[in-house]
């Protein structure tokens, strides 16, 4: 499984207990990765914590979500990525952004 490069054992544990293994081997490291950069560049501190809650963000347009990003910030402020940190439901908010991008 690819996410292993990514995260620590811990987190795998949990991944393994939240998600189907179907599921987690349909995923697309290509995709995972560009997401993954996107959030990495812009300071999310708590990807681990993105990964095992909200997995479905990084099966999305790489493109999109970058857009929901930009808009999130405009409505936060530049310490938007702090915020998110401190409430993980905007990332939620930002997948349902995307959807309809």
């Amino acid at each position: 499984m690819f996410l292993e490069k990514y995260v620590d054992d811990f987190y795998m544990d949990l991944i393994y207990d939240t998600y189907k293994k179907e599921y987690l081997a349909s995923l697309d490291e290509k995709n995972f990765l560009k997401i993954y950069k996107l959030l990495v560049d812009s300071g999310f501190y708590f990807i681990n914590d993105v990964i095992l809650n909200y997995l479905e963000l990084f099966e999305m347009d790489e493109l999109s979500v970058s857009k929901a990003l930009d808009e999130v910030k405009k409505i936060l402020g530049d310490d938007y990525v702090y915020k998110i940190g401190n409430d993980l439901t905007y990332i939620g908010k930002i997948i349902d952004r995307v959807g309809s991008l």
